[in-house]
């Protein structure tokens, strides 16, 4: 199991489903990933129940984290844009905004880093934060993750645009 005593990462189960739904209809964080529409509860159901938890097959996946204590749903960590041949894969992470500061987001990153390094074979992860996210750049730098990159006016804010960075993790 992937845990190191306080979180664990797992499938997505039909309970998830009212918390993911909160997460992704939380306008407050679209800036930062790739979608920008209400989801549905049933599209979210379907994503569920036709899981398939095989990146190599879906080029993606993606793992609840969860409190060891309690089994509380406290966020999500997503792998994206897997790719096989070239051993890596992008990777996004979101925490439920009433467990933030507490130490999951970096837990949860050190358990898919060596899930992936281990058990996928990957030989790195990236990720894409725009640079007016102050904790998710806290978060990468403190998980090892390394600026590799600056992206330009990548990410849309209202009517402005600002640079993003592109952190890497090499898992040697």
């Amino acid at each position: 199991m992937l845990t190191d005593n306080i979180i664990r990462l797992r499938a997505p189960e039909p309970d998830d489903i009212d918390s993911m739904y909160r997460w992704e209809n939380d306008t407050d964080s679209w800036s930062e990933g790739a979608v920008r529409a209400p989801m549905s509860r049933h599209l979210l159901h379907d994503f569920v129940i036709n899981y398939n938890p095989d990146p190599y097959a879906t080029s993606q996946m993606r793992l609840i984290i969860e409190l060891v204590e309690n089994s509380r749903p406290v966020g999500c960590i997503d792998l994206y844009e897997f790719d096989g041949f070239n051993r890596r894969s992008g990777l996004g992470i979101v925490i439920d905004p009433a467990c933030r500061k507490r130490g999951y987001g970096l837990r949860a990153l050190e358990l898919m880093c060596g899930y992936v390094r281990q058990e996928l074979g990957l030989h790195q992860l990236w990720a894409v934060v725009s640079r007016t996210n102050e904790a998710s750049n806290r978060l990468f730098r403190s998980a090892g993750f390394t600026p590799s990159g600056n992206l330009r006016s990548w990410v849309r804010k209202g009517e402005s645009y600002v640079d993003a960075l592109i952190y890497q993790r090499l898992l040697v």
